[in-house]
């Protein structure tokens, strides 16, 4: 054999449709606790009554997150040398830690929040004592508002650190961008968002809050929007790798017709209708906002795959 030869090995895609899930049932999560902390963090009374069940729904969001992503190692009981072979500058390895770090103080802030409010948590009991034990202990323990900053801010690291990881792989120019930590961001607030309404919509909701959760996905569909096309304007512009990108996108139903036109155009026409306070039209709005938050994912990962195996 020529010692000059060179064969070219072409993978299959490493990362299969349990990813995507991962991600997107995080920003679920992220997106539906940031809805909770309107009241807890940012006083806004309006939130009160809104805030125990998006946080709860929050939770319960998250609970597939971890299960996905043990599901997707190729050896999942292997999960602790993570732990142990900390690597402070490896996204993986902080994300690692988040992953385990935000339901934790999840929890408690649930707890304190219930507490707060009069509400038992029967599931949430120990921690409730627990909790109890250190609000008591003034100078130990945190207030409701000062958990609610700290799980805030590590439901915001957990779900952007997703997005610095893709954009740290090389050769993947779909992902080797600024935007995509922003445009992770505004998705997951959106789809969190239509989530807590979708709760909401069928527990007496009051009329004005409704609206605002409304107004809150319609803003939050226009900068997802806004990053969408900066994302094309930039691919475009930099070299033939970044054009093909775009078109292969384009050509994507998923991200185009499910992501751009059902998932994000479609309900801010829906929610600009005089009828924006009936629940049909509330719930289906919310619905596709969710179907879309889905499929970007879906065309995030998969497209980025494809274009960096154009030019393998």
């Amino acid at each position: 054999m020529n010692a000059q030869e060179i064969y070219l090995v072409v993978n299959s895609n490493p990362w299969q449709a349990l990813v995507p899930l991962y991600i997107f049932f995080k920003g679920l999560s992220v997106g539906a606790l940031c809805i909770s902390a309107l009241f807890t963090v940012f006083r806004s009374e309006r939130f009160k009554r809104l805030a125990l069940p998006a946080a709860l729904t929050s939770l319960i969001a998250f609970i597939p997150a971890p299960i996905l992503l043990l599901a997707d190692l190729h050896q999942p009981l292997r999960f602790w040398h993570l732990f142990v072979n900390f690597n402070p500058t490896s996204a993986i390895s902080w994300g690692t830690w988040l992953i385990i770090l935000y339901p934790l103080c999840l929890l408690w802030y649930i707890a304190r929040l219930g507490m707060s409010q009069g509400i038992s948590l029967p599931l949430l009991k120990g921690v409730q004592e627990s909790a109890s034990a250190s609000q008591g202990q003034r100078s130990s323990g945190l207030s409701l508002r000062g958990v609610s900053v700290l799980t805030l801010v590590l439901a915001l690291l957990a779900d952007l650190y997703t997005a610095f990881l893709l954009g740290v792989v090389k050769g993947k120019v779909l992902w080797n961008s600024a935007l995509l930590p922003g445009y992770f961001l505004a998705s997951a607030l959106v789809t969190g968002t239509a989530l807590v309404l979708i709760v909401y919509l069928y527990k007496k909701p009051e009329e004005k809050t409704v609206q605002t959760l409304a107004r809150i996905i319609q803003g939050t569909l226009v900068l997802e929007l806004f990053f969408a096309f900066s994302q094309w304007i930039t691919l475009y512009a930099t070299n033939l790798q970044g054009q093909k990108t775009v078109e292969l996108l384009w050509h994507d139903p998923k991200y185009l017709i499910g992501d751009i036109f059902l998932g994000i155009l479609l309900p801010i026409v829906l929610l600009m209708r005089p009828s924006v306070n009936k629940k049909t039209i509330l719930t289906i709005s919310a619905l596709l906002v969710i179907l879309g938050g889905l499929l970007l994912r879906f065309s995030i990962v998969d497209i980025g795959i494809q274009a960096a195996a154009l030019w393998n």
